[in-house]
């Protein structure tokens, strides 16, 4: 019997690690099922080729000792434009986060929002509520000091009420940094530019790429194409389907599927000036394929079971299935309270397996030896 051959396009997040850190991450993985195969008397084990190089991609791939499944994984590269895009400096950075809430907060059709869950609104302000709450008790002490030094000469004390504010916030951001505020934060002002379009013309280009990759993936005898995103990834993944849908004359083979992890299209498509995003979201919402869309209500970082065209009039993408991936249950409980106090370390679970194998955690998504549809079907099982 032939092994199930499936072809994974991975593209992650807003993350300037690439695919080092990727296939580490899923090296840690591998290793850990084959730990869990073991404790239950399974001779299965799993084994992660070495990382090659795929033009500007890199490429990796999965094989089972049973022989019964082959998975090839092609990494899509967009790190370098994530480093691109990732503002440094204390200055710049509270400068462009004013500018940036300033606009989500005129541009939001906040009237829209009403399935989306409180958890993922709160991230959207978290880091300048982060930095607020760092740099408050520092704002009045400094206040307290220069108010003192200001009434000697005879000011008013209220004047040092700003620059103490101001300087204690720059004082709070590398507070906010090592709790990972700033990586929400840079997320969401790379996707205030991407509404407004204002990305680097490079970014364009690489989707461009991305696009022509995945059509041409979908031309090889694979059982099984699957283009898996991750967290900014699947936004991202709307402009890559419109241009391969394009490119496919519209028709997707039966293979294929698109699967989203921990997503947040609506925080693009809910901005009234995304006039280009808009447009992409109509036609995708339109489009006949397979979409598996998985998010968590305990991951801030994403908008779950939400529409992702939650804030466009054509409704729901005909093939979309949206699921929790249930965590709570493939965790034990002192696990799953640890995991659910670090909001970084959750927003990355959908790219690990946990304490008990789930049909669709990414080992269960992309190396079971049978196709997607029947994965859903055994975790629907497994959660009835």
């Amino acid at each position: 019997m032939s092994p199930f051959k499936r072809k994974v396009l991975h593209l992650g997040g807003f993350d300037p690690r690439g695919a080092r850190f990727n296939h580490q991450l899923l090296g840690e993985q591998v290793e850990h099922a084959n730990r869990l195969a073991e404790a239950e008397g399974d001779d299965l084990r799993l084994t992660l080729g070495a990382r090659r190089k795929a033009g500007r991609d890199s490429a990796w791939d999965v094989t089972r000792s049973d022989g019964a499944g082959l998975t090839q994984f092609h990494f899509l590269a967009w790190d370098d434009l994530v480093r691109l895009h990732w503002p440094k400096g204390a200055l710049p950075l509270f400068g462009q986060m004013i500018a940036t809430y300033w606009r989500y907060f005129i541009q939001g059709r906040w009237s829209e929002t009403a399935s989306v869950p409180r958890g993922s609104k709160i991230a959207l302000i978290f880091p300048a509520l982060m930095l607020a709450r760092v740099a408050l008790p520092g704002t009045l002490l400094l206040w307290l000091v220069l108010g003192l030094g200001f009434h000697a000469i005879g000011w008013p004390w209220v004047l040092a009420l700003l620059p103490a504010a101001l300087l204690a916030m720059l004082l709070a951001i590398p507070v906010v940094e090592r709790a990972h505020g700033l990586w929400l934060l840079r997320f969401v002002m790379f996707n205030d530019l991407l509404a407004r379009e204002r990305t680097d013309p490079a970014l364009a280009v690489r989707l461009d790429e991305f696009a022509a990759t995945i059509s041409a993936s979908l031309d090889d005898n694979d059982d099984e194409v699957l283009l898996v995103t991750h967290s900014n990834g699947s936004i991202l993944a709307m402009p890559v389907m419109a241009r391969l849908l394009e490119l496919r004359g519209g028709v997707l083979p039966d293979n294929f599927t698109l699967v989203t992890l921990g997503g947040s299209i609506p925080l693009v498509g809910f901005r009234r000036d995304a006039r280009a995003f808009h447009a992409v979201l109509d036609l995708v919402a339109t489009a006949q394929f397979r979409w598996l869309d998985i998010g968590s209500i305990t991951d801030g970082a994403s908008i779950p079971l939400v529409n992702p065209c939650l804030s466009r009039p054509v409704g729901p993408p005909p093939g979309l299935v949206q699921l929790s991936p249930r965590w709570h249950r493939y965790c034990d409980p002192a696990t799953y309270r640890a995991r659910r106090a670090d909001k970084y370390l959750t927003h990355f679970d959908y790219l690990r397996r946990l304490d008990r194998p789930s049909a669709l955690d990414y080992i269960g998504l992309t190396c079971a030896p049978r196709p997607l549809s029947q994965s859903i079907a055994a975790f629907e099982a497994e959660n009835a």
